[in-house]
Protein backbone atom coordinates (compact mmCIF):
# COMPACT_ATOMS: atom_id res chain seq x y z
CA UNK A 1 0.00 0.00 0.00
CA UNK A 2 1.20 3.50 -0.85
CA UNK A 3 1.77 5.82 2.10
CA UNK A 4 -0.36 8.96 1.99
CA UNK A 5 1.28 12.21 3.01
CA UNK A 6 -0.38 15.44 4.02
CA UNK A 7 1.15 18.72 2.78
CA UNK A 8 2.34 20.86 5.67
CA UNK A 9 2.92 24.21 3.97
CA UNK A 10 1.92 24.82 0.36
CA UNK A 11 3.96 28.02 0.08
CA UNK A 12 7.16 26.21 1.02
CA UNK A 13 6.39 23.26 -1.23
CA UNK A 14 5.75 25.43 -4.30
CA UNK A 15 8.74 27.67 -3.56
CA UNK A 16 11.01 24.60 -3.43
CA UNK A 17 9.46 23.18 -6.61
CA UNK A 18 10.70 26.20 -8.55
CA UNK A 19 14.22 24.76 -8.23
CA UNK A 20 13.47 21.07 -8.77
CA UNK A 21 13.83 19.01 -11.94
CA UNK A 22 10.82 18.58 -14.24
CA UNK A 23 9.95 15.06 -13.07
CA UNK A 24 9.89 16.15 -9.41
CA UNK A 25 7.85 19.27 -10.19
CA UNK A 26 5.25 17.28 -12.10
CA UNK A 27 5.07 14.47 -9.57
CA UNK A 28 4.76 16.66 -6.47
CA UNK A 29 2.37 19.20 -8.00
CA UNK A 30 0.06 16.46 -9.31
CA UNK A 31 0.22 14.72 -5.92
CA UNK A 32 -0.88 17.95 -4.24
CA UNK A 33 -3.86 18.19 -6.58
CA UNK A 34 -4.73 14.54 -6.03
CA UNK A 35 -4.57 15.09 -2.25
CA UNK A 36 -6.78 18.19 -2.59
CA UNK A 37 -9.31 16.23 -4.67
CA UNK A 38 -9.49 13.59 -1.93
CA UNK A 39 -10.10 16.27 0.68
CA UNK A 40 -12.87 18.01 -1.23
CA UNK A 41 -14.53 14.73 -2.26
CA UNK A 42 -14.59 13.67 1.41
CA UNK A 43 -16.71 16.74 2.22
CA UNK A 44 -19.46 15.31 0.00
CA UNK A 45 -19.36 11.70 1.20
CA UNK A 46 -20.33 9.79 4.30
CA UNK A 47 -17.49 9.91 6.83
CA UNK A 48 -15.69 6.55 6.92
CA UNK A 49 -16.17 4.77 10.26
CA UNK A 50 -12.60 3.52 10.42
CA UNK A 51 -9.32 3.10 8.51
CA UNK A 52 -10.71 0.09 6.69
CA UNK A 53 -13.52 2.15 5.17
CA UNK A 54 -11.10 5.00 4.41
CA UNK A 55 -8.87 2.55 2.54
CA UNK A 56 -11.91 1.24 0.67
CA UNK A 57 -12.29 4.70 -0.80
CA UNK A 58 -8.83 6.01 -1.56
CA UNK A 59 -6.22 3.26 -1.49
CA UNK A 60 -4.67 2.23 -4.79
CA UNK A 61 -7.31 -0.49 -5.29
CA UNK A 62 -10.15 1.49 -3.73
CA UNK A 63 -13.27 2.91 -5.31
CA UNK A 64 -11.47 6.24 -5.90
CA UNK A 65 -7.93 4.92 -6.03
CA UNK A 66 -6.67 6.63 -9.16
CA UNK A 67 -6.18 10.26 -10.07
CA UNK A 68 -8.57 9.74 -13.00
CA UNK A 69 -11.29 8.33 -10.74
CA UNK A 70 -10.93 11.27 -8.35
CA UNK A 71 -11.24 13.76 -11.20
CA UNK A 72 -14.37 11.99 -12.47
CA UNK A 73 -15.87 11.84 -8.97
CA UNK A 74 -15.23 15.55 -8.43
CA UNK A 75 -16.96 16.30 -11.72
CA UNK A 76 -20.00 14.12 -11.06
CA UNK A 77 -20.29 15.42 -7.48
CA UNK A 78 -20.42 18.95 -8.99
CA UNK A 79 -17.20 19.99 -7.25
CA UNK A 80 -15.66 20.97 -10.58
CA UNK A 81 -17.12 21.80 -13.97
CA UNK A 82 -16.22 20.51 -17.44
CA UNK A 83 -13.40 23.02 -18.07
CA UNK A 84 -11.75 22.24 -14.74
CA UNK A 85 -12.15 18.52 -15.47
CA UNK A 86 -10.38 18.93 -18.83
CA UNK A 87 -7.51 20.84 -17.22
CA UNK A 88 -7.12 18.27 -14.44
CA UNK A 89 -7.06 15.51 -17.05
CA UNK A 90 -4.26 17.37 -18.86
CA UNK A 91 -2.30 17.58 -15.59
CA UNK A 92 -2.94 13.87 -14.99
CA UNK A 93 -1.68 13.01 -18.47
CA UNK A 94 1.46 15.13 -17.92
CA UNK A 95 2.00 13.34 -14.59
CA UNK A 96 1.55 9.91 -16.20
CA UNK A 97 4.07 10.67 -18.91
CA UNK A 98 6.60 11.94 -16.37
CA UNK A 99 6.08 8.84 -14.25
CA UNK A 100 6.35 6.31 -17.06
CA UNK A 101 8.78 7.83 -19.57
CA UNK A 102 12.19 6.50 -18.59
CA UNK A 103 13.96 9.02 -20.80
CA UNK A 104 15.02 12.40 -19.49
CA UNK A 105 12.07 14.78 -19.53
CA UNK A 106 11.82 18.52 -19.75
CA UNK A 107 9.01 21.04 -19.85
CA UNK A 108 10.55 22.56 -22.98
CA UNK A 109 12.23 19.69 -24.81
CA UNK A 110 9.68 16.88 -24.23
CA UNK A 111 7.16 17.89 -26.88
CA UNK A 112 4.15 16.02 -25.43
CA UNK A 113 4.63 17.68 -22.04
CA UNK A 114 5.24 21.11 -23.58
CA UNK A 115 2.13 20.75 -25.80
CA UNK A 116 -0.09 19.76 -22.88
CA UNK A 117 1.27 22.65 -20.80
CA UNK A 118 0.44 25.03 -23.67
CA UNK A 119 -3.16 23.74 -23.53
CA UNK A 120 -3.51 24.61 -19.83
CA UNK A 121 -5.42 27.83 -19.32
CA UNK A 122 -7.95 27.42 -16.52
CA UNK A 123 -7.86 29.97 -13.74
CA UNK A 124 -5.90 32.48 -15.78
CA UNK A 125 -8.05 35.28 -14.34
CA UNK A 126 -6.68 34.45 -10.89
CA UNK A 127 -3.07 33.73 -11.80
CA UNK A 128 -0.62 36.64 -11.71
CA UNK A 129 -3.26 39.31 -12.39
CA UNK A 130 -4.66 37.43 -15.35
CA UNK A 131 -1.33 36.77 -17.01
CA UNK A 132 -0.50 33.09 -17.15
CA UNK A 133 3.23 32.55 -17.64
CA UNK A 134 4.11 31.48 -21.17
CA UNK A 135 6.97 29.09 -20.36
CA UNK A 136 5.58 25.56 -19.90
CA UNK A 137 7.28 24.98 -16.53
CA UNK A 138 6.04 28.24 -15.00
CA UNK A 139 2.59 27.80 -16.51
CA UNK A 140 2.33 24.27 -15.09
CA UNK A 141 3.40 25.48 -11.64
CA UNK A 142 1.00 28.45 -11.66
CA UNK A 143 -1.99 26.40 -12.72
CA UNK A 144 -1.29 23.45 -10.43
CA UNK A 145 -0.88 25.90 -7.54
CA UNK A 146 -4.22 27.46 -8.50
CA UNK A 147 -5.97 24.07 -8.48
CA UNK A 148 -4.38 22.80 -5.27
CA UNK A 149 -5.23 26.01 -3.39
CA UNK A 150 -8.77 26.30 -4.67
CA UNK A 151 -9.66 22.66 -4.16
CA UNK A 152 -8.31 22.80 -0.62
CA UNK A 153 -10.22 26.01 0.06
CA UNK A 154 -13.36 24.39 -1.27
CA UNK A 155 -12.79 21.45 1.09
CA UNK A 156 -12.51 23.76 4.09
CA UNK A 157 -9.03 22.46 4.93
CA UNK A 158 -7.75 25.16 7.25
CA UNK A 159 -4.50 23.42 8.11
CA UNK A 160 -2.77 24.01 4.76
CA UNK A 161 -2.10 27.72 5.35
CA UNK A 162 -4.05 28.61 2.23
CA UNK A 163 -4.93 32.23 3.09
CA UNK A 164 -1.28 33.12 3.63
CA UNK A 165 -0.08 31.20 0.60
CA UNK A 166 -2.70 32.30 -1.86
CA UNK A 167 -4.00 35.68 -0.76
CA UNK A 168 -7.47 34.27 -0.15
CA UNK A 169 -8.20 33.73 -3.83
CA UNK A 170 -11.19 31.44 -4.21
CA UNK A 171 -12.31 31.55 -7.83
CA UNK A 172 -15.02 29.16 -8.89
CA UNK A 173 -14.05 25.76 -10.17
CA UNK A 174 -17.56 25.26 -11.52
CA UNK A 175 -16.67 26.15 -15.12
Amino acid sequence: MVTKYKPKNLSVIFRKLERENARAVISVAASLIEYALEQVIMTRLRKPRDDSEQKELFNENGILGTFSEKISAAYFLKIIGPKARRELDLIRRIRNQAAHDMNPISFDRTEEIAARCRELSFGSEAVANGIVPSKPRHKFLAITRFFAANLLMRSGDNTAEIPQAFGQLAPSLDN
